[in-house]
């Protein structure tokens, strides 16, 4: 369905009358270009008379009325070049970043024009779009569903992007307005210094203010505000400002990360800053503790074999929260963001770290295994995420391990991330979610979320799926997996949701030893916690599963930790009925013999 544009109403506009797309569309920054280069030759050419009016004078014997006049004509002359020199100094930086602005702008119109043309979307001159692709049936009315509604997304992503283009546009309009009335209405003035002086203080009044992030916005809203940026603007912000990207779903993970880096240099220094100050707390002691060896443990990740991005940095909730990527989220042709449970923080985040590296080099081999290339031949790539992102329940007597609502919060932003890896790119890539013990409920309640582009879900070691029925879940019909160990007792709790071994609609996988379709031998996992280790049934199904090559699956009954209690017992039990046997047989052949021998002496 279309969605109607409102136009922006620009305040202080050079016409006074609303800005339409089809004029931003219009919108180059040749213009300014121009004229930033004429401004800066006059602004040299003044600051150039700096030496001549030190130099200048009158002679220092002259008295009298002439000499009087000629000293009050010689500083409104000089007064009168300083306020022009701070004019042109004015102008001369706004029309520089009102450039700039501009080239955001028209880069952000051609972001539009692309996102549409992929998403088959008609945008007209007035704003309006509309959904042009072909009619949706696949055969199923769930995911029939869920094409509806990833296609409204769409619609929504790109009437978003016109939004804030229309935004920007509005913005450096009207800031280069208010500058360029203060030139005219002759409101920059200059009381003290010389030339180079007033050249400093009409650069300063000519700075156009940087458009901020909508406040509040949406994932798709903050990917379009971040379109509209220039280069050296997102610079700018990665630079001065990186807490407004850091954590900010729908911008690129380069950024992010370039942002995050800045914010953890920053936070190392204060961190040592504080703790060596003798007037810090106990409390705020033991705080910067654990941010301090938060901090260790992403230098340690961040300084691993590899690329790595720091895409997520929060140091102002009550444990440290961070995510990390072994790869380029930006590039990745498939995604998988794992999601850890109860106990799990960022002090102790390595070892999560280290089994997506594992994770990620087992994906590059199904990949290379299948023969599986883009378009042009090239090998794909692969990302991989453990999301701390949220505050995981922690070891009794910390009773939040009891509630959902950490999951309930967690899977709120943890559903963004998600949007945000297809927002803040112009090709989405194939994207599994992994979740394992509370992590587990924390996925399966994001993934109810919609529009999340999730394309397939693992979890493993489940206290509930966040769901008594699958089909809450706004993913592909088939596309949700489970694991479970025989003994994990954790996997049939059933407290968050139903039991995902009981689940209609889930695929069961392999957990004990088994082969792999090249033969190999993969080894068993047990217990809870070692569903991620290298070379094991259940991390191979987790690499098949998030490249794509889900026939490569070794799939299970997903019996269950009781199911294997009883398989135990009964096994038990032939066991026992054998060793009775056994005795029976041996007891019988024994007097059997003194029988034969009795016999024997009697005849």
């Amino acid at each position: 369905m279309p969605r109607a544009l409102p136009s922006v109403e620009p305040d202080g506009g050079a016409d006074g009358m609303p800005l339409t797309w089809g004029d931003v569309k219009k919108w180059s920054p040749s213009t300014l270009d121009t004229a930033e280069t004429n401004l800066r030759a006059a602004r040299r050419s003044m600051l150039d008379l700096a030496d001549e009016l030190e130099t200048m004078g009158l002679p220092k014997r002259w008295t009298g009325d002439a000499s009087v006049t000629a000293r009050s004509r010689l500083r409104t002359v000089s007064q009168d070049l300083k306020d022009v020199v701070a004019e042109v100094s004015a102008a001369y930086t706004a029309v520089c970043d009102a450039a700039d602005g501009v080239r955001g702008v028209e880069l952000a119109v051609e972001a539009v024009s692309e996102y549409a043309r992929l998403h088959s979307l008609a945008v007209s001159d007035t704003g309006w779009v509309t959904d042009a692709g072909p009619a949706i049936d696949t055969g199923n009315a769930h995911d029939d569903e869920i094409a509806r509604g990833e296609r409204q997304g769409w619609v929504t992503e790109c009437v978003d992007r016109i939004e804030q283009a229309l935004r920007k546009a509005e913005d450096v309009d009207a800031d280069l307005s208010a500058v360029l009335e203060k030139i005219e209405l002759d409101r920059i003035r200059v009381t003290t210094g010389g030339l180079a002086t007033a050249s400093r203080v009409g650069a300063v009044e000519g700075n156009l203010s940087m458009l901020e992030p909508p406040p509040g916005g949406t994932v798709s809203e903050n990917a379009a505000w971040w379109a509209t940026l220039s280069p050296d603007e997102r610079e700018e912000v990665i630079a001065r400002t990186p807490r407004w990207i850091g954590n900010l779903d729908g911008v690129d993970f380069t950024s992010r990360d370039l942002a995050n880096r800045n914010l953890l240099d920053d936070r190392r220094a204060r961190v040592e800053e504080l703790l060596a100050d003798p007037s810090t707390s106990a409390a705020e002691r033991e705080s910067l503790l654990e941010e301090q060896a938060s901090i260790r443990t992403i230098d340690e990740m961040l300084g691993r074999e590899g690329e790595h991005q720091l895409v997520g940095l929060d140091f102002v909730q009550e444990r440290t929260q961070a995510i990390v990527v072994n790869g380029n989220l930006d590039t990745a042709d498939n995604v998988a963001v794992f999601t850890p449970g109860m106990t799990s923080n960022v002090p102790g985040m390595a070892g999560y770290d280290a089994n997506m590296l594992d994770l990620k080099k087992r994906m590059e081999d199904v990949l290379l295994a299948e023969g599986d290339t883009r378009a042009d031949g090239t090998p794909k790539t692969v990302a991989t995420v453990t999301w701390m992102g949220y505050q995981a329940p922690q070891a009794l007597p910390d009773l939040s391990v009891v509630s959902q609502g950490p999951a309930d919060r967690g899977a709120e932003d943890l559903a963004n991330f998600y949007r945000g890896i297809n927002s803040s790119r112009v090709a989405d890539p194939d994207l599994t979610a992994l979740g394992h013990s509370y992590g587990s409920t924390t996925t399966g309640l994001a993934v109810q979320h919609e529009n999340t582009g999730v394309d397939r879900t693992v979890l493993f070691g489940s206290p509930g799926a966040g769901t008594d029925d699958i089909d809450d879940y706004n993913t592909p019909s088939g596309s949700t997996y489970y694991s479970e160990t025989y003994d994990d007792p954790v996997g049939d709790i059933g407290r968050f949701g139903a039991d995902p071994s009981g689940l209609d609609g889930v695929t069961q996988l392999e957990t004990t030893e088994a082969t792999d379709a090249d033969g190999r031998t993969l080894t068993e996992s047990r217990g809870h916690s070692q569903y991620l280790h290298d070379g094991t049934t259940s991390q191979h199904n987790m690499a098949a599963i998030a490249a794509g090559h889900e026939e490569q699956v070794v799939e299970d009954d997903g019996q269950g930790f009781w199911g294997g209690l009883r398989d135990d017992a009964s096994d038990a039990l032939d066991d026992a009925k054998e060793e009775v046997g056994r005795t029976l047989r041996e007891e019988y052949e024994e007097k059997k013999e003194w029988a034969g021998r009795l016999k024997d002496w009697i005849t």
